[in-house]
């Protein structure tokens, strides 16, 4: 079998609580899959070089959607 490429638990429970959560053990072996999913793509987006107008988006309170 090929050697697990995931984060240790331990690891990921020093995350977990340096993000301000308490989790039990049980709580985090749920949680960490998640995490380990999403990871991939979080790192891709930080890899892209977006300037300042890229990350700019525009805010309308009182449109309404076309049906």
């Amino acid at each position: 079998m090929s050697e697990n490429t995931g984060i240790p638990l331990e690891e990921f429970a020093t995350l977990v609580k340096r993000a301000g959560m308490n989790l039990n053990e049980p709580e985090l072996e749920h949680l960490k899959p998640m995490y380990e999913h999403y990871l991939d793509s979080l790192e891709r987006m930080h890899l892209l070089d977006l300037d300042a107008e890229d990350l700019a988006m525009t805010y309308i309170p009182d449109w309404e959607p076309q049906v």
